[in-house]
């Protein structure tokens, strides 16, 4: 299998990244795991050619399929793009050293992530996982700043509590159900649970759609999102964004939707909750100034989209003729928006990064003008600020309207409505990113002025992704043909039953061209230019009202002041929103507190009992214990209180405590 020339790279980048010299290391690696993701796409083409292939790989079984075919390819194309924009953007990192950590904790994160979605194997599926939990943990807090390490952490510890435990409680229930780790195939589970009670397959359900929905930040479990992709080097976050959350997809497709099974009520559920998250994720990135707190808030907001779409087609396929067609759209639809998220959230990602990379800010109120300097990044930003907001001609619009149209035809009122909202949040999405481009790339300041263009290693990343968001936009069926190959993978599933051709795209009457759309689009652009032809060259400084206190540099509108008076009026939904996250925060710092009581036990303090460890910045001043250290710890301890205690203790009493240590011994023995 190509597959295996591919881990084989991501291993290489990893030990390649053993180099002493933090340059050498993190470009060798960098190129090592785009070489990798190139062989991702190699790997998709030949399933797609010649159908699925099983075998083993290094001693795991894998099978690679039509579904995880669509995954792989998302894999590939951003870890393609991010890879080669990270040999010259972790240059900011040089300070901080520790080259080989990012090279063995990157290559590691992708090789996990093709693991998960190509292993045939219960057990194996739980260990890349966490594999890919704890590389993604530690690629956040490579930084080393506080604020960065305690996003980290809490992310760790959130990922365990909501995905480790989960899907550990589901590896023990499948486990119960085969009765052989060798066995525990995802068809060998399905089988079993064809005869399972049913109230095993609801607790099934629920524990992986648990693990599911913490992983793609779906509400509630969204509270993670933001810090974390903030914390990360941005090509990390483009990573995630793009790829990571769409594990969660193909989880809650291959593991839930195929191997437990579906109904309405289910796939109402998830759809519901697409409709919430898409809402809530969009809205509140409508008012943030970080950059990369946005597009973390806006990847919760696309994921609703994707649910929503999914949730259609669990819902409406069980039911079969008409409304299962509409179904198969909708999951045909669901998946093309997740390929689609992939590629534009991961574009402008890469977009802020190299605005980060020359600017050394991701603060919205702190930049402008740049559009001037950067223009390669700029049109980059552009494409795929209008795909994610849903214009046409960009590939955002296409999947976006699919679901819609799914959500129209479904005949259920709940679903409708979600339609309708993803519809009317799809502006708000607009609004955000004309806030968004314009305080980056609109206006003058003269101190950017002399800003650089970002390398062209960095350039060559974004514009693999952003030239991506048009191609497949006015051509869609360059991806429809692997999309459908992927539903009819889930079973009772049928080709969604769109019309498609170079020219156009749609569901029985309701169809978009989008190649006409480009031709009368440049042609209405070619017209209004020769009608109204603007003129260059003419400079003219602002009105300043007379005042020459203020810096030109502050005639603008800052972030803060775009949509001031929107937020007011629905100041409410906010402070709801606020109290939820207050109660979610307060969750983690307790789950936080717990870990740091459990901690302080592997750190130096035997000689100062009562020294607090109380918040992370305590442990991290202690010097951590090897493991012999911990293991004799409690001996030392132990033997230290009997050094002062035992010569004030009468025979008797010893020889009683004595007893009961021994009695204690035995007993455990005897229950072991």
């Amino acid at each position: 299998m190509i597959l295996e020339y591919a881990i084989g790279a991501f291993i290489l980048g990893g030990l390649i990244g053993l180099i002493r010299d933090y340059k050498a290391s993190v470009k060798a690696s960098s190129f090592i795991a785009f070489l990798g993701s190139l062989a991702l796409l190699w790997q998709v083409y030949a399933v797609y050619t010649n159908g699925p292939v099983s075998g083993d790989l290094f001693g795991i079984p894998v099978r690679i399929d039509d579904l995880s075919i669509v995954f792989l390819l998302i894999i590939g194309l951003v870890g393609a793009a991010a890879s080669l924009y990270a040999i010259n953007y972790m240059e900011l990192f040089e300070k901080v050293g520790k080259g080989w950590v990012y090279a063995v904790a990157y290559n590691t994160f992708l090789a996990s992530m093709v693991l998960v979605v190509t292993v045939d194997s219960m057990e194996y599926f739980v260990m890349s996982w966490e594999l890919m939990t704890l590389s993604s943990f530690i690629l956040v807090f490579f930084s080393e700043k506080a604020r960065d390490v305690n996003a980290s952490v809490k992310y760790y510890i959130t990922m365990h509590f909501l995905d480790t435990i989960p899907l550990f409680l589901a590896l023990g229930t499948a486990y119960s159900l085969v009765g052989s780790f060798e066995e525990l195939t995802f068809e060998n589970i399905h089988t079993a649970l064809l005869t399972a009670p049913e109230s095993t397959k609801w607790v099934l359900t629920a524990l992986l759609m648990v693990a599911f929905m913490a992983k793609a930040g779906i509400v509630p479990f969204q509270f993670w999102v933001a810090e974390t992709y903030r914390a990360a080097p941005t090509s990390v976050s483009a990573v995630m964004a793009g790829a990571m959350e769409k594990v969660a997809i193909y989880g809650l497709i291959a593991l839930i939707w195929r191997t437990v099974g579906t109904s309405y009520s289910l796939g109402l559920f998830v759809a519901t909750l697409g409709a919430i998250t898409l809402t809530v994720g969009t809205l509140y990135a409508l008012r943030e100034t970080n950059a990369k707190r946005l597009l973390a808030y806006h990847s919760i907001g696309q994921m609703g989209y994707i649910w929503l779409g999914i949730g259609i087609g669990m819902a409406l396929i069980p039911k079969g003729g008409f409304l299962g067609a509409v179904g198969a759209l909708g999951a045909f639809a669901g998946l093309f928006h997740a390929l689609n998220h992939a590629i534009f959230k991961a574009s402008l990602f890469l977009s802020a990064g190299a605005v980060e990379y020359r600017t050394g800010t991701v603060d919205l109120n702190e930049l402008g003008g740049l559009g001037k300097t950067m223009k390669g990044t700029a049109l980059a930003a552009l494409f795929a600020s209008l795909a994610i907001s849903g214009v046409p001609p960009f590939n955002g619009f296409i999947s976006k309207w699919l679901i819609y149209v799914s959500g129209y035809y479904s005949n259920s009122y709940i679903l409708a409505l979600g339609a309708v909202l993803a519809a009317f949040i799809s502006a708000a999405t607009l609004a955000s990113f004309i806030k968004f481009y314009g305080t980056q790339f609109g206006g003058e300041m003269k101190r950017y002025e002399n800003v650089q263009e970002a390398p062209v290693s960095m350039l060559i990343g974004q514009w693999i992704l952003a030239g991506l968001t048009l191609l497949i936009g006015v051509f869609p069926r360059t991806v429809t043909g692997i999309l459908n190959d992927a539903v009819t993978e889930i079973p009772n599933v049928f080709n969604a039953p769109i019309e498609d051709n170079i020219y156009k795209i749609g569901f029985q009457s309701v169809m978009f061209s989008p190649v006409m759309f480009v031709i009368l689009l440049g042609a209405l652009a070619v017209g209004l230019y020769f009608s109204f032809r603007p003129e260059y060259g003419k400079t003219a400084r602002p009105w300043d009202c007379g005042s020459t206190e203020i810096d030109e540099d502050e005639y603008r509108t800052n972030a803060e002041g775009y949509y001031n008076w929107y937020e007011e009026k629905i100041g409410s939904f906010y402070h709801l929103g606020d109290w939820f996250y207050r109660v979610g925060a307060g969750a983690i710092h307790y789950l936080v507190r717990a870990y740091l009581w459990m901690a302080s036990y592997f750190t130096k303090i035997v000689d100062t009992p009562y020294t607090k460890v109380e918040t992370l910045d305590d442990l991290r001043e202690r010097e951590i214990m090897h493991i012999d250290e911990e293991v004799f710890k409690p001996l030392i301890r132990f033997l230290n209180i009997a050094r002062d205690v035992i010569p004030g203790i009468r025979l008797g009493t010893f020889v009683v405590l004595a007893l009961v240590v021994v009695g204690a011994i035995i007993g455990i023995l005897i229950v072991l």
